[in-house]
């Protein structure tokens, strides 16, 4: 019981209440995670605030997600457009036709036109 790990392992386990008493003696951190324990598990409003507290974080996290993947899904049409308007001017400076521009780039007649 000398090693902090052991100690935690006790206290996590909780199955022998002796250890876990010895453990905290040698270790005031687990004294402390063990009141703060007892008053979480013991409140029913502080367990369901606690819960909703865990949902809101996964929501949360959740929706991070979702808007990294379509910032990172719009960044690469809109670089894909970047390139397109690029090709289009250069074809547009060697004299190819719109029509040929069009069919190369994807860009409509009117996107060329502007360049």
């Amino acid at each position: 019981m000398n090693e902090k790990i052991n100690q935690w392992l006790a206290f996590i386990d909780d199955y022998d209440r002796g250890l876990v008493n010895m453990a905290e003696k040698k270790n005031k951190t687990l004294e402390k995670a063990r009141i703060e324990m007892n008053y979480l598990t013991g409140d029913e409003e502080v367990k369901r605030l606690v819960e909703l507290r865990e949902k809101w974080e996964m929501d949360y996290n959740s929706e991070i997600g979702y808007a990294k993947e379509e910032g990172i899904a719009k960044g690469i049409e809109e670089g894909k457009k970047e390139k397109a308007i690029e090709t289009a001017q250069k074809l547009k400076q060697e004299g190819l036709t719109i029509e040929l521009i069009m069919r190369v780039t994807g860009l409509t007649q009117e996107e060329i036109e502007n360049l």
